[in-house]
């Protein structure tokens, strides 16, 4: 009797992590263990070790073992930790996520014969640094990207000749949102953070909207992060409590139940790979209005056609909204059409095969030389400074916050002097048909 396939995730787990990464981790790991497939997953501890986290409150007597080591603020160490699990629980395949020192552990275990899937899940610089220090066609791995633009841009640095495209694949709720102008909801769901997500442009174009819609338009800003107290003091000052509400992270029916009774969805990041959020609000028939950036958003995102995209002008972006709320038909054509894109190409069940073909395609043949106990061809000193930042020095926020908030304001300015050209130019036109 064949014993059954043997996967091992590595991860991260903090109470109150919302990433687009660790849900799609969920769902894949239930997904595997479904198929008869043991499935561990090694958590690295970012907060107390008491702290419940989502992870294992999915996967609570659900069959998915959970492995929980805590940071030790030192590379080799979390390395070391990383690979004492691999040689304990002998998995066939380690599909590690997010940590540099799980990249790391699977790049020595693949010069050891197991094999090891790459995901590319966004334009994060800490994927591509992993790209540049540890290419995984050269350390016995698979690179695996989210979206085609992902899979252009790694095979325009030359290692994508045998990279896979699997997107992420969201469930299909029985029911869509139907069209309502008074009020028209508009939701924002994911982490409330500056840096990738922007959370102060998505507060901005929902104040501007609220304040030009007359009371027509509301928004739910579902999600948590450090730069949540500061979105909620500017909803504050703007006298717009009773509009833009925030509600924290929530249990994914509540989430659901809040998408179904919206029309919109909000996002304004600087870089994405294929949000689950956006999937997850396009499956229930939202519309998106969100910002066109170099990513996997304009390949699911046409422009007037599924949805509509916006430059990062905040007043821009409400415009698109209030343009939305005011236009039905448009409503119901770029809602109908995100809702059958997305069951026909990126369904849960879908994305989830193609993943499960992968593993199998994988270990076929794989012999790992377990134990691993040597580094064998992967050294420290070849890594990107990006792969051990986090050990030492932290992300300087307020720099961020500086240089995200002066390229805001240029393209304020930009949104503004467009709109002054294009009134002026009506007006010219006029006067010459007056002539």
């Amino acid at each position: 009797m064949t014993a059954p396939l043997r996967v091992a995730f590595g991860h991260y787990c903090s109470p109150d992590d919302i990433s687009g990464v660790t849900s799609w981790l969920i769902d894949l790991a239930l997904f595997l263990h479904r198929q008869g497939i043991s499935v561990a997953i090694l958590l690295m501890d970012l907060g107390q070790p008491a702290d419940s986290n989502p992870v294992e409150l999915a996967l609570h007597n659900q069959g998915v073992e959970i492995v929980r080591t805590p940071a030790r603020n030192n590379l080799k160490q979390d390395v070391k930790a990383t690979l004492d699990f691999l040689n304990a629980w002998r998995p066939d395949v380690f599909l590690p996520q997010c940590k540099p020192h799980h990249y790391l552990a699977a790049a020595i275990a693949g010069r050891h014969g197991l094999p090891w899937a790459l995901t590319l899940h966004s334009d994060d610089p800490d994927y591509w640094a992993v790209v540049e220090s540890l290419p995984p066609s050269s350390h016995g791995g698979q690179a695996v990207c989210v979206s085609q633009h992902i899979h252009t841009r790694l095979a325009s640095l030359g290692g994508g000749s045998d990279a896979a495209i699997i997107p992420y694949g969201v469930a299909l709720p029985a029911h869509t949102s139907q069209f309502q102008a008074h009020p028209f909801r508009v939701v924002y769901s994911g982490r409330l953070w500056e840096h990738q997500k922007r959370a102060d442009l998505v507060v901005q174009t929902l104040i501007h909207a609220c304040r030009q819609g007359n009371g027509a338009l509301v928004a739910t800003v579902i999600g948590d992060g450090y730069s949540r107290a500061a979105c909620e003091q500017q909803v504050q000052q703007a006298g717009l409590a009773e509009r833009i509400r925030f509600t924290g992270r929530l249990p994914f029916a509540d989430l659901q139940r809040i998408l179904l009774e919206s029309q919109a969805i909000l996002l304004m990041s600087d870089f994405e790979g294929l949000p689950v959020a956006l999937l997850e609000a396009m499956a229930a028939g939202l519309v998106p209005v969100v910002r066109n950036i170099a990513s996997g958003i304009p390949e699911v995102v046409h422009q007037g056609h599924t949805g509509l995209l916006v430059s990062e002008d905040p007043a821009e972006a409400a415009a698109a909204l209030l343009g939305l709320a005011n236009d039905p038909f448009l409503w119901q054509r770029c809602s109908e059409a995100s809702r059958q894109l997305v069951e026909e190409r990126f369904s849960s069940h879908r994305c989830h095969q193609l993943w499960l073909d992968l593993l199998l395609q994988l270990s076929t043949g794989a012999q790992p030389n377990y134990p691993i106990a040597d580094w064998r061809g992967v050294k420290l000193s070849g890594l990107s400074p990006l792969m051990s930042a986090s050990y030492s020095r932290p992300r300087s926020t307020p720099l961020l916050r500086l240089r995200q908030g002066l390229n805001t304001r240029s393209a304020q300015v930009k949104g503004w002097l467009k709109r002054r050209l294009s009134s002026q130019a009506q007006a010219a036109s006029t006067a010459d048909r007056a002539n």
